[in-house]
């Protein structure tokens, strides 16, 4: 593919793109990214990819104006909280790009709040009061008056007379038959002429049936999904939202947040395998204990009840302009933290007490004195006490709770508790 046939000038590209291994030398002339989408990259298989690359990859880092502008957008739209730093910073690369080489005339500073529209089809009105039998319908008073002027002994009678009927056809209908097969008369002559009976069948109509269910069979092989035409079918799935133009700066991606807020911009986004989101979107979150809504993304506490119980629920406008709210009753509410009583509250210097309200007070969990001594005995104002080595803190409770000087992740943070810690060299 030559420089000519690539559709993107500038491409902006995520972790995905790397550890799908993605051809983006067939797609883009230049190849951008950020530092943070290196470093999470930690797989030895992709990191060997990560060095001998068939292009060249550019390490851009993001000014600082930029990051607060997408950040403030991303509250608008509600995606703040599904968005993590390197995330932001993409974006924000993505729109300094879009700056230098295009211009933010067509951005929009506001996203879009989609809306809703009824469609109401005439359909016939069901009969909402079924006659069923052996209930008792409340309401329904003449087919109960109709019941009760008819006499047991005429549906008894009835019933009879209609067992007769059905007995007196049933023989009349045998007779008839009999009658007809005494009729038939059949000679041994008439027996030998096969030609009457049998037909023969031509070799060449045999051959066209068996050739059309030769064909039948190859049109059905050709809707199967092959490893030859898989990627074919991957474009057709979305081929509505692929669009194939030139594009001075675009973003690679497979997060659907991401892709929200880039589109909600006006910016343009390169999927893989056609991974792209269908519509834009607005959240707000929403309390299942008061039913308050707020739009801050920020907040982790209801502002009317207090509770921990706000949940991303998305958000349209009918056709009146008040908001709709769309709950997604198929992903249930977690049970987290709420099968067990809570422990009791605890003081102390170190506690790790569960945070329960907005203005619940955090402790300062700071190194003990000797955890944060240093020794360093090349220093020009080193004093030289008991000993010249350095002595590791190793009993205190700060130590037990592996808080060390200048560490900003607290051990409550650690995705793993049981994760093995490093003695620092």
């Amino acid at each position: 593919m030559g420089a000519g046939d690539k559709k993107i000038e500038n491409l902006v590209v995520d972790t995905t793109a790397f550890i799908q291994n993605a051809p983006l030398q067939d797609v883009a002339k230049k190849i951008v990214t950020c530092q943070d989408v290196v470093n999470e990259i930690q797989n030895k298989r992709q990191l060997r990819r990560l060095v001998v690359l068939p292009y060249d990859l550019e390490i851009r880092e993001p000014f600082t104006e930029n990051i607060k502008i997408i950040t403030e957008y991303a509250k608008k739209t509600g995606d703040y909280p599904s968005l993590s730093a390197t995330d932001i910073k993409v974006m924000a690369l993505t729109y300094q790009l879009e700056k230098e080489n295009v211009g933010v005339e067509h951005l929009r500073s506001e996203p879009i709040v989609q809306r809703t529209v009824n469609i109401i089809t005439k359909q016939s009105s069901p009969n909402m009061n079924p006659d069923v039998t052996g209930f008792f319908m409340p309401g329904d008073k003449s087919k109960i008056e109709k019941n009760k002027e008819k006499p047991n002994n005429q549906d008894d009678d009835s019933e009879d007379e209609e067992s007769e009927t059905r007995q007196c056809d049933e023989t009349e209908e045998n007779d008839q038959l009999e009658e007809k097969f005494k009729q038939l008369q059949c000679t041994d002559e008439e027996i030998k002429n096969e030609s009457d009976v049998l037909v023969p069948v031509d070799d060449s109509d045999s051959a066209e049936a068996s050739s059309d269910g030769d064909d039948a069979d190859d049109d059905d092989d050709s809707g199967w999904i092959t490893p030859s035409n898989v990627k074919l079918a991957k474009k057709q799935v979305n081929s509505e939202l692929m669009k194939e133009e030139f594009m001075k700066v675009a973003c690679m991606t497979t997060d659907f947040a991401m892709q929200n807020v880039l589109r909600q911009m006006n910016l343009n986004v390169a999927a893989l395998d056609g991974r792209m989101i269908r519509q834009l979107r607005t959240f707000i979150l929403r309390c299942y204990t008061c039913f308050k809504t707020t739009s801050m993304m920020t907040k982790q506490f209801c502002p009317k009840c207090g509770h921990n119980t706000l949940k991303k629920v998305a958000v349209s406008l009918d056709e009146e302009g008040k908001m709709q709210i769309h709950i997604n009753a198929r992903r249930p509410l977690t049970g987290r933290g709420k099968k067990f009583s809570l422990p009791r509250m605890k003081g102390g210097k170190h506690p790790n007490n569960p945070v329960l309200v907005a203005d619940h007070p955090m402790p300062q969990n700071m190194a003990s004195k000797l955890a944060r001594t240093k020794v360093n005995p090349l220093d020009d104002d080193y004093i030289a006490g008991f000993s010249p080595f350095a002595v590791r803190d190793v009993t205190s409770r700060s130590a037990q709770l592996c808080i060390r000087p200048g560490d900003e992740l607290k051990h409550w943070m650690r995705k793993n508790p049981n994760e093995a810690r490093r003695r620092r060299k």
